[in-house]
Order: C-alpha cells, then sequence, then structure tokens
C-alpha cells in the first residue's frame, strides 16, 4: 500500500466501468462519485481509463477518500497516463493498493485477478457502463459471490456500453437511476464518519476479526476458537449496541454511534 491505510477501515463503494466510456458514462461516474464520496464512502477502483479514473477524480472532488486497486506493482503505475492521477490521488489522502511484487509490470491475466479484490474491499458495486465481454461483469460476478451489492446504471437500448448493465439487471443487479438508490439500500453506512471507531473497540476479540473482512458465524467462531454459542451471544450483545451488523448471513462491524454524522 502507498497512501492513507486508515481507509481500509472505513466503509468502502467500487464504482468500475468501460474504459472507452462515454461523455455521459463518464459525466456519471464522477457524479455518483462525488456523492457518494459527501455520504461517507471511500470510492474503490481500478485507476484504469475511463469510468476508473472518472471515479477516482470524482472522489478527489469532493474531498473524500478513493482507493486505486493496481493490477501492476506500486512503482508501475498502469496505464502510464494515469501517473499523476495516481500522484493526486495520494497527495489528496487517497491510496494505491496492490498484492504484487513491487515491480510488477503489466500482464493481461494480473487485471481480473485483481478484481476480486476491488469487490472484496467494497461493501457494493456500482456498475456505470460496460459492454458484454468486461471485465466490469467479472468484478459485479465475484461481488455477488461475495455476498457484496451490485447495482448497475441504465442506459439506451442503442448503446453498445449499456448491454453489460442491462445484462446485470436482468441478472438481479439494482437499477440505479440516482443515489439515492444506493443510500436507501445501505442506509447503515450511508452516514459514516471519517474517524475511526473508538480505540476501546480493539480490544473486543471479534471486532478485531472483523475488521480483517466480513464472515459467517461458523468462520468466525472457527477463528476465535470459540463455540458457535458463546460466539452468537456475543455478537447478539455488539449488534444490540450497533457495533455488528448481520446482512446476507455475513457479520460486518461497524463504527460505534458517536462516529456517525448526520446527513
Amino acid at each position: 500500500m502507498r497512501g492513507n491505510p486508515a481507509l481500509l477501515e472505513r466503509p468502502q463503494l467500487a464504482i468500475v466501468g468501460s474504459r472507452r466510456a462515454s461523455t455521459p458514462g463518464l459525466d456519471n461516474a464522477q457524479a455518483f462519485a462525488q456523492a457518494l464520496a459527501k455520504a461517507g464512502f471511500v470510492v474503490t477502483s481500478g485507476l484504469a481509463l475511463g469510468i476508473d479514473g472518472a471515479a477516482h477524480r470524482g472522489a478527489i472532488k469532493a474531498g473524500g477518500g478513493t482507493i486505486a486497486v493496481l493490477g501492476t506493482g506500486l512503482e508501475n503505475i498502469y496505464p502510464q497516463r494515469h501517473k499523476g492521477l495516481a500522484e493526486e490521488l495520494v497527495e489528496a489522502g487517497g491510496a494505491l493498493v496492490s498484492e504484487y511484487p513491487l515491480a510488477t509490470t503489466p500482464a493481461k491475466d494480473n487485471f481480473p485477478r485483481r478484481n476480486r479484490l476491488i469487490s472484496g474491499l467494497s461493501v457494493g458495486v456500482l456498475v456505470v457502463e460496460a459492454q458484454l465481454a468486461s471485465g466490469s461483469l467479472i468484478t459485479a460476478r465475484l461481488a455477488a459471490e461475495q455476498g457484496r451489492e451490485v447495482y448497475a446504471v441504465p442506459g439506451s437500448i442503442h448503446h453498445p456500453g449499456a448491454r453489460g448493465c442491462h445484462q446485470l439487471i436482468r441478472d438481479g443487479a439494482q437499477l440505479v437511476e440516482s443515489v439515492e438508490h444506493i443510500l436507501e439500500g445501505l442506509s447503515g453506512w450511508t452516514s459514516h464518519s471519517a474517524a475511526l471507531p473508538a480505540p476501546a473497540t480493539v480490544d473486543d476479540p471479534i471486532l478485531r476479526e472483523l475488521a480483517a473482512g466480513a464472515r459467517g458465524s461458523e468462520a468466525l467462531a472457527r477463528d476465535l476458537g470459540w463455540s458457535l454459542p458463546r460466539l452468537l451471544a456475543a455478537l447478539t450483545e455488539l449488534e444490540i449496541t450497533g457495533q455488528v451488523v448481520s446482512e446476507a448471513g455475513r457479520w460486518f462491524a461497524r463504527p460505534l454511534p458517536d462516529t456517525l454524522r448526520a446527513r
């Protein structure tokens, strides 16, 4: 990682789409990124040309956090046209993240592979514009498999760049026409403060485990070495106090109520 590691502790919303996006598509990506950043989300994407770059720029413009997950090493920013954007992103308090060694150069297979990280880091993925044969659809599929929300912006039936989004909607993705359609579905996340939770929560072993990633009850019990009844009792107490939430069979850590801010 290069940049601000605290962003990884905050709720992220991924915005992905076509590298050859239309002007309306780029405008939509930037507008959604600005609105989501203002609502408290970190905007996560892949630093690619097109929709990805517009999403990062929108978050920066809003003064919010943004994370770029790379398909190369941190010493080889790709595409080269976005080296300046990468620097601007870090200087604005964002972060660059990669699972590859520092000097890793661009390789075709690395980019679809990194898509699982974009979706996995996020509570939901918004596809703004994509063709049927698009890496963005891979990201959306991975998001669904990981239990994340999938959103898609519809477009003209005559525009090839809208066909991927239309296919996602037919497959069950939520149709999005305004940012409210996203915020309504993620109402538990929308007013998060940029501040980290109070230090006292770090002492709770459940919250420490969930800070690394959401998990189901059985997996969490196994990782903690606890019996399932003991874990469920503890999770119930944390849920009552608003520190964890269960969605789609997985438990997520939540900031304490005093870190929330009103819309």
